[in-house]
């Protein structure tokens, strides 16, 4: 009875109809298992907009109520803002996934419906209850707007689910910006961006500024935190905006990664989830800013109203911008 419960809820999810503009004009290109490209119709007087959200974990069993709750507050998101590509930085599943190809088959649909480009990152939870990588990128693979690629790893047989996207503007010929996706791991010893991992970032960004002549303005994004987020909330010299309610959670980092988005020079924000009741962000002295995202899922214990991250890529050299937003009390 439970499942089948379930099962209705998600189909009459799907049934909802959207209500949010289309984003008119965008074309997905795979240039390459782990490069993509998405060309925006898109004046170039006004910044790209990113819709963050992470940590949903619908799937509980018995949470199905707060499943639904989730969907119509991210699509209410999209509806207020608008914007050009959604982000999903992990845990877009549960571990608890009874039926994983019908969760992310689901999942997929509710995303695509929205009608706009959107990136996939692993979290620590998705692959867990014996519906994986694999599987979930072959489900995902099928949709035409979904984007998660992978790379080839030097003397082993897997693949890491890495990947860069060449955000560009129509009839212009190079990137305005670049976003890197990490797998930042889910398994004990893998917990991480591992060297491998490292060397393909850094190989791709060097070989981006031998193509343009110059290094692309870059965002990253993953699941985990890095454990530098917790020395910038430590340090008491630098200017935080949002809120810390737990211990940064950054697993098995050693600040390896974070090393090289500031030797690249090309990194200028880096935004995770993992951690449900932090939502801080802030600049390193090293200039690097380090942002969490804003807890989507409302099957979490709620430390605040559920949302998102917004962010606003700009075009002629400003800074970056970056915003909590959550629908209002009546969207819940």
């Amino acid at each position: 009875m439970k499942t089948r419960i379930l099962a209705l809820a998600l189909l009459l999810l799907l049934l909802n109809p959207l209500t949010a503009s289309a984003a008119g004009g965008t074309e997905i290109r795979r240039e390459a298992d782990d490069h993509f490209q998405v060309v925006l119709n898109h004046a170039s007087d006004s910044p790209i907009t990113l819709l963050q959200v992470t940590d949903l974990h619908p799937g509980k069993m018995d949470f199905w109520r707060q499943d639904l709750t989730t969907f119509k507050r991210i699509r209410r998101l999209v509806e207020m803002h608008n914007p050009d590509l959604i982000v999903v930085t992990g845990d877009l599943l549960t571990g608890e996934k009874y039926f994983g190809s019908l969760l992310a088959a689901f999942a997929m649909e509710f995303f695509d419906s929205l009608q706009r480009p959107w990136l996939y990152v692993f979290g620590n939870h998705d692959v867990e209850g014996g519906f994986g990588r694999d599987q979930i990128n072959e489900v995902f693979r099928s949709s035409p707007w979904c984007i998660l690629g992978s790379h080839k790893v030097a003397n082993q047989w897997a693949r890491k689910y890495d990947y860069v996207v060449d955000v560009k503007l129509s009839g212009q010929a190079g990137p305005e910006w670049q976003m890197f996706g990490f797998d930042s791991g889910s398994e004990a010893g893998f917990k991480s961006i591992k060297g491998d991992q490292i060397a393909w970032f850094k190989a791709v960004s060097q070989g981006t500024k031998r193509v343009h002549g110059h290094a692309v303005r870059a965002v990253c994004f993953f699941h985990i935190p890095l454990k530098q987020y917790q020395e910038l909330w430590d340090d008491a010299s630098i200017a935080k905006t949002g809120e810390s309610k737990e211990k940064v959670s950054y697993e098995e980092d050693d600040g390896t990664p974070y090393r090289a988005f500031v030797e690249m020079k090309n990194v200028e924000v880096t935004f995770c989830g993992h951690d449900h009741y932090n939502n801080f962000w802030g600049k390193t002295k090293e200039g690097l800013i380090l942002a969490y995202g804003y807890i989507s899922g409302e099957a979490t214990r709620a430390a605040w109203p559920t949302g998102g991250k917004l962010i606003r890529s700009p075009l002629k050299g400003e800074p970056i911008g970056i915003e909590n937003v959550r629908p209002d009390s009546r969207d819940k």
